[in-house]
């Protein structure tokens, strides 16, 4: 494991609500903006997270992002902003756009992954 530091970081990134803020974007103005950097949030916290070699964190990283929106939608339905999200609640559609954010996030690690492959058979080519 290198740098666990940058560990730390990505695991860090991750407390970012980053599903919790797209669904509140959503809410507030109707646009999908959030959902957008959603997207690029944690795609970009798991390619780092897999070239610096702690994919240990970016798993840890996605239940911790699951746990902290959950929190935070739960103090939300005072607001009444449930209903907006029919026909799933706010906590449904967090576990759904949890579980898709994991696609383009393997994509990532893939696409690590095979960077670090190239860079290996570069040096054992030269």
């Amino acid at each position: 494991m290198k740098k666990w530091w940058i560990g730390l970081a990505v695991l860090g990134g991750y407390c970012i609500p980053f599903v919790y803020l797209a669904l509140l974007e959503d809410f507030r103005t109707g646009t999908l903006l959030g959902y957008l950097l959603l997207l690029v949030g944690f795609t970009v916290l798991a390619f780092i997270g897999q070239r610096w070699g702690h994919l240990l964190f970016v798993v840890a990283g996605n239940i911790v992002s699951y746990f902290i929106s959950i929190y935070f939608a739960g103090r939300m339905d005072t607001f009444g902003w449930d209903g907006y999200f029919k026909p799933l609640t706010a906590e449904q559609l967090i576990l759904l756009v949890s579980l898709l954010m994991l696609i383009p996030q393997l994509i990532a690690i893939v696409v690590a992954m095979s960077l670090e492959a190239k860079k290996r058979i570069k040096k054992i080519t030269k």
